[in-house]
């Protein structure tokens, strides 16, 4: 970066204030999308370093996965990660992903109150970020949840 980029990369920062800290869910989800990165790049020494910093997030190096059988898809994806295999840790990062959005799916549908469901949808945005690297939009977000928008009908 040169000299003026620098300065001027300070003078936004002390312009705007101190820079907000990113909470723990939206640490990961930028984590995950790295981790996303790096498989689908074949940057096998990124995927390891990602892995092992979403890793750190958990108890025992579990990641932020508390679902048993998405823990044991992340251990799995450490382990092949660990032994050089990315094909086999694409296929892993494949079933895991697609397994936390239809469990945040469910969460969303279970969602009770309306804390819990606006907390359960932002987890589910957050997550289709990490994995795809964009925004869900409504037609994404009716697609994981299973509506079709040509049920949806309006009559005047």
């Amino acid at each position: 970066m040169s000299v003026a980029g620098i300065a001027s990369s300070a003078l936004s920062q002390q312009l705007s204030g101190p820079l907000m800290q990113p909470t723990k869910r939206q640490s990961e989800d930028q984590i995950g999308r790295t981790l996303e990165q790096d498989l689908q790049n074949g940057d096998l020494q990124g995927a390891q370093q990602a892995y092992y910093q979403l890793a750190a997030f958990g108890p025992n190096n579990s990641g932020p996965f508390n679902n048993p059988t998405m823990k044991a898809e992340f251990q799995t994806l450490g382990q092949d990660l660990q032994a050089g295999n990315l094909t086999a840790a694409q296929s892993d990062n494949s079933s895991l992903t697609t397994n936390l959005l239809e469990q945040d799916v469910q969460n969303v549908v279970q969602a009770g109150g309306s804390q819990s469901a606006a907390t359960a949808m932002a987890n589910l945005k957050g997550d289709f970020w990490a994995i795809y690297g964009q925004a869900a939009s409504g037609s994404d977000l009716s697609s994981l949840m299973g509506v079709s928008s040509s049920a949806i009908s309006v009559q005047a």
